[in-house]
Formats: structure tokens, C-alpha cells, sequence
């Protein structure tokens, strides 16, 4: 993959920042520009373009995050509580104006979900949250492995979600959870709290949750009780996406990992009280593994939104009748890598060099560098005198090309029977190897040498997988598992192939 430029722009209540990174699988070379946010929307965008002009870098994409409510279909903020000077601003098209490139506008919630799930805690997720505990109080959500944002960008808006018929006013309702949990309303309602009590929080001025935490940990028993309330609400808030959403993971981001320790007994308790049973024992519920670098990941993430980053289903929706057959084959795939298994890929013409380019995926990073599990490290490091060679070496998925055996196959052709050459190497590596796989492409479906193949395999209990064309074949008859490509024709099937099996070693990669 190449290296692709990109811009991020993540604007906040009290700081807007300017970040420029090349993008590759991962963010690298990442430079930033902060500053105060301005009160005037011209102005801002004025401070916005000075600071694009000084970071003199080139870029493909621009990515915009912003707290909401936004329209992220039209590219407009729509006035955000903490940013009410941003009146249904059309920055989407301003910056595409401007610089003449894909722009793309995210809710910070949903920016720090998808940033987590690519990059952080929810890399093994399939459905799971983003507490933005921070200024505000709102959730990203990941369900089904995809970025679920509603009908207008609005999802996952629980500040506003009513935890007691009256209480701290926060996104506009009375006991919500905004006005109880959001780092910027906490210390409105703990001015309240703390008249008349004995508390050292009474030598501020102002404070802000800083100061309650600090106070906290000096042992002061209001300042306690006031992060026992919020703990509490914030708790009462969580069960809600879990109960309704049956989540396996909730990462708690903004503040939450620097106050965890003075938050977590009470929140759990909240959490355990409020929450099914059934539904609590498969969620986990842990910190922002992305900590200070969600900033500007999340802020760079929009470039996962465009045309060359939807998923498979997204940008080639006549293969959606082919994806049950396609999310069994990863898998597979999975279970055979992880009881110690191998995977044999085999095809003639175009599909031996898609078989070669399947081998080549899997047996070194794709779309991620796969650094060496720490024993395999250690002990290559130790031989090499501590030299970086484990540093270089990747974790391979074990594959296979059974076309590439050239001496072999001729051999085996010429002695024996040219339509057993993948079947005899199939019987020589697997016979003993039930955990392994094989792989068979064939655009017809009814190439003698990959059906061999693939009816031996069957016959030693193996799986097997077999990619072809729309119409019935052999290999689709003989097969566990059959990928029908939508087209008839030699190099329209090959055209579909290539995103299938990309997108079957990019998601097989993520679970190793």
C-alpha cells in the first residue's frame, strides 16, 4: 500500500489542532500544530489555513472532527454547544474550495471509536463503544465491524440520555448524563455541592475535575464523593449501550484514564447493578489503549472513510450474497492458524498468480507490520547477538503455493498424471495435517488438476475453499466452502477475485 498523505483537523472548545501524516496501514511522521480556538468561525478557518500553510506538507485527504450536533452527509456543523459560533457551517465545502481534494467530517466520538478499533483496544472487536469522557460526554460505535453513525450522524449521542428527573443541566436536559458526567459541567454542579460542607475544594475560586481528583487523592472526603457520583451516572450510562446494544467492548477515553484509579470501584458497581447479567459477561470494559495519541489518530482517521477504504460489501455490493460464504472462509482460515495448521493454494494461468499473490500476503505483513511474538524474539536476538534482526522478521500465516513447485510438478506430470500435480503435493504435506486448508482457484470451477486437489483434501477430512465464477461447477459441488464470483467471463471472475482474497488476508491478519 502507499504511502498516502493526508491532513487532519480536529477543532475543540478550547483547542483547535492542525496534524499532517503519511498513511500506510499506520499513521507515521505525524506533526502537529495546536492552538487556542478562536470565537469567530472566520477567524478560526483563518487560523486553520496559517497553520496548513506552516506544517508545508503535501496531502490527498482532509479529515475534519468536531463535537456535535453535525450534518455529516452535507458536510455542515451545526452549531454545537460548545462551539455555538459554528451556525450550519459548510466546512466540508469551504476546505474542498480551498485545496481541491476529498474532504471528510466526523463527530469526535466516532472518530476516537474508529481510530480504537483500527489502531487501539478494539482491534479484536466486532461491536463495541467510545466514551468520549472528556469537555463532553458522547460515544462512538463500532457494530458489526463498521462505523455506525444513523441516519444523520447523530448516533450515539448519550449525554443526552435522562439519568433522574432533575439534576445538573447538560445538552439542553435537566439529569442527563452530560450534565452529571461531562468534564465541563462537573465542576458547575460541584460548586453547588460542596456549600456548606467541609472541604478543601472551599480554598478555589474555580476548580475544575484537576483539582477534584488532586483533592481526592489528598483525601478529601467531598471531592471523593462527588467522582463517587459521577462514577455512578457515568456507570448508569454504560449499562444502557450495553443492555441495548449487546456490546463485546466499552473503552472509556478523555479523562477517564488519568482518574481511573479514584473512578473504577464505584463505576463498576454501577455497571454490575445496572447491566444484564448476560450482557455484562461478554463486554469488557477498559481505558483508551491509544491514550494522548488518540488526538491525532482520531483527528486522521476520516481517510479510512474514503472510496479506496469501504469495505469490501461497500464498494462491491453484488458480492453481499456471497459474504456468508466469504466471513466462513476467514474463519476457517482463523482456526487453521491457530491449531498450528497450514494453507495450500493452487491454480492454473491467472489463478496461479493469484495463488502466488495469496501466498505472498499471508506469509509477511499486509496491511500490518505483525512484529514477532516476544519468545520468537528473544530468541533470535540472542542469536544474532542482539543485532535487530527480530526487528525485521514479520509473523507469517504458513502458506503455501503448490504451483510453484516447478521441478515437482514436471516431474510429477511427466512420470505420473499431469491432473494430479496439486493432489499429490496435497496428500504429501496434509495427509498427517488436519487442521490445514486448502485453497482452490479456478474461473471455471471444473479445472481438473485444482478439483483433484480439492476432492483429496476432502477425502483426509481437510476444509477446503474454492474461488470461481457465478456458475455451478465441480469445485463448487466439491468444495466446503464456494466464493462465487458475479461474472461468467475468464477476466471480469479474476477482477472480483483479487478484492475477495485481499479482503479475506487483510481480516484473517487482524485476528493473528
Amino acid at each position: 500500500m502507499k504511502r498516502i498523505p493526508v491532513l487532519g483537523i480536529a477543532i475543540g472548545g478550547t483547542k483547535t489542532a492542525v496534524t499532517h501524516a503519511f498513511y500506510d496501514g499506520v499513521f507515521t511522521d505525524i506533526k502537529k500544530i495546536e492552538f487556542p480556538t478562536d470565537k469567530n468561525a472566520n477567524s478560526l478557518m483563518e487560523h486553520i489555513f496559517t497553520a496548513i500553510n506552516t506544517l508545508k506538507e503535501p496531502f490527498d485527504y482532509i479529515s475534519v472532527i468536531c463535537g456535535g450536533p453535525l450534518d455529516v452527509s452535507k458536510g455542515i456543523i451545526q452549531s454545537p454547544p460548545h462551539l455555538p459560533f459554528f451556525t450550519n457551517f459548510p466546512i466540508v465545502d469551504i476546505l474542498k474550495d480551498r485545496y481541491h481534494c476529498d474532504v471528510f467530517l466526523l463527530n469526535d466520538a466516532d472518530a476516537c471509536a474508529l481510530a480504537e478499533y483500527k489502531f487501539g483496544a478494539g482491534k479484536n472487536s466486532k461491536n463495541m463503544a467510545f466514551i468520549t469522557f472528556g469537555t463532553g460526554l458522547g460515544a462512538g460505535l463500532i457494530l458489526n465491524g463498521n462505523l455506525f453513525t444513523g441516519n444523520n450522524g447523530m448516533a450515539g449521542e448519550i449525554g443526552h440520555i435522562r439519568l433522574s428527573e432533575d439534576g445538573p443541566v447538560g445538552y439542553g436536559k435537566e439529569g442527563s448524563a452530560e450534565g452529571y458526567c461531562a468534564g465541563g459541567n462537573i465542576p458547575l454542579w460541584a460548586k453547588e455541592y460542596i456549600k456548606n460542607k467541609e472541604t478543601s475544594l472551599s480554598k478555589y475560586e474555580t476548580f475544575t475535575v484537576k483539582e477534584i481528583a488532586f483533592e481526592a487523592r489528598n483525601n478529601d472526603k467531598v471531592s471523593k464523593e462527588i467522582l463517587d457520583i459521577v462514577a455512578t451516572k457515568l456507570g448508569q450510562t454504560i449499562s444502557v449501550l450495553i443492555d441495548s446494544l449487546n456490546l463485546d467492548l466499552v473503552v472509556i477515553g478523555g479523562i477517564y484514564p488519568r482518574i481511573s484509579d479514584l473512578l473504577d470501584e464505584t463505576l463498576f458497581d454501577s455497571i454490575k447493578k445496572e447491566t444484564l447479567k448476560a450482557n455484562l459477561k461478554v463486554c469488557k470494559i477498559v481505558p483508551s489503549l491509544l491514550k494522548e495519541q488518540i488526538d491525532e489518530y482520531s483527528s486522521l482517521v476520516g481517510i479510512l472513510l474514503g472510496d479506496n477504504m469501504k469495505t469490501l460489501y461497500e464498494k462491491y455490493p453484488e458480492l453481499i450474497p456471497q459474504k456468508e460464504n466469504i466471513e466462513s472462509a476467514i474463519d476457517t482460515l482463523e482456526a487453521c492458524y491457530k491449531n498450528g495448521g497450514k494453507i495450500l493454494v493452487c491454480g492454473n494461468g491467472g489463478s496461479a498468480s493469484d495463488a502466488a499473490h495469496i501466498v505472498g500476503e499471508l506469509m509477511k505483513g499486509f496491511m500490518d507490520k505483525r512484529p514477532l511474538d516476544q519468545e520468537s524474539f528473544t530468541k533470535i536476538s540472542k542469536e544474532f547477538d542482539g543485532d535487530e534482526i527480530g526487528l525485521k522478521l514479520q509473523r507469517g500465516i504458513p502458506c503455501i503455493d503448490l504451483g510453484a513447485q516447478g521441478s515437482l510438478i514436471t516431474a510429477f506430470a511427466n512420470d505420473v498424471d499431469p491432473d494430479l500435480i496439486f493432489a499429490q503435493q496435497v496428500v504429501a504435506y496434509s495427509s498427517k495435517s488436519l487442521f490445514d486448508v486448502v485453497i482452490g482457484l479456478s474461473t471455471s470451477g471444473n479445472s481438473k488438476n485444482v478439483v483433484n486437489a480439492i476432492k483429496v483434501a476432502k477425502s483426509l477430512g481437510l476444509k477446503t475453499i474454492s474461488l470461481t465464477g457465478e456458475k455451478e461447477s465441480k469445485l463448487s459441488k466439491s468444495s466446503s466452502i464456494c466464493i462465487k464470483a458475479p461474472a461468467s467471463e475468464t477476466f471480469a471472475i479474476q477482477e472480483y477475485h483479487l478484492p475477495i482474497y485481499h479482503y479475506i488476508c487483510m481480516e484473517l491478519e487482524k485476528r493473528i
